[in-house]
């Protein structure tokens, strides 16, 4: 009769802890799949877009090239603690500047070291290094780079947010 006691006890207890971790009506289930194959090849190809559009000798479809990567809403930290640049009107001015000679991109490489995340939201980091002439200045840094994407409205990956590290290199 004990034994029968404690187990209505611990069954009873049980149905009590279901009842408390029962998911709220008003509450929406998270949409938190992982990536999938497809998606990280995507990622894989974003990142190495990234490069390409840099390598784009022409200025006016590298400009497009570049920013047509990137979310409306982007947010890109610059290294050395420059100021966030707020959407892709600020990124134009940033990198395309109309009273600057256009960059001339010398070399870039992009090293993934991760693609992580779920559906909505993913992450790419990596090593990078550039070598670059911006206004008869010669310019060489290697660093570390995050970017997180996610998909727009059509499905496609974009840029939301990045942010990079840079020191010189000889």
């Amino acid at each position: 009769m004990q034994r029968f006691a404690l187990v209505m006890a611990a069954a009873l207890l049980g149905a009590c802890s279901a009842q408390e971790a029962t998911v709220p009506l008003d509450s929406e289930p998270l949409n938190g799949g992982a990536l999938t194959s497809g998606d990280r090849a995507a990622l894989h190809a974003l990142d190495t877009a990234y490069v390409k559009a840099w390598l784009d000798p022409d200025g006016a479809t590298r400009s497009e090239a570049l920013l047509s990567l990137f979310a409306p809403d982007v947010v890109v930290y610059p290294g050395r603690g420059r100021a966030p640049l707020n959407g892709i009107e600020e990124l134009r001015a940033y990198w395309f500047a109309e009273d600057f000679s256009p960059t001339e991109i010398e070399y870039i490489e992009h090293e993934t070291l991760a693609v992580e995340g779920a559906e909505a939201l993913a992450a790419i980091t990596g090593h990078s290094k550039i070598a670059f002439v911006s206004n008869g200045r010669r310019i060489a840094q290697e660093g570390h780079y995050i970017i997180h994407a996610r998909p727009d409205d059509a499905g496609y990956w974009r840029i939301e947010r990045m942010m990079w590290s840079a020191r010189a290199r000889e």
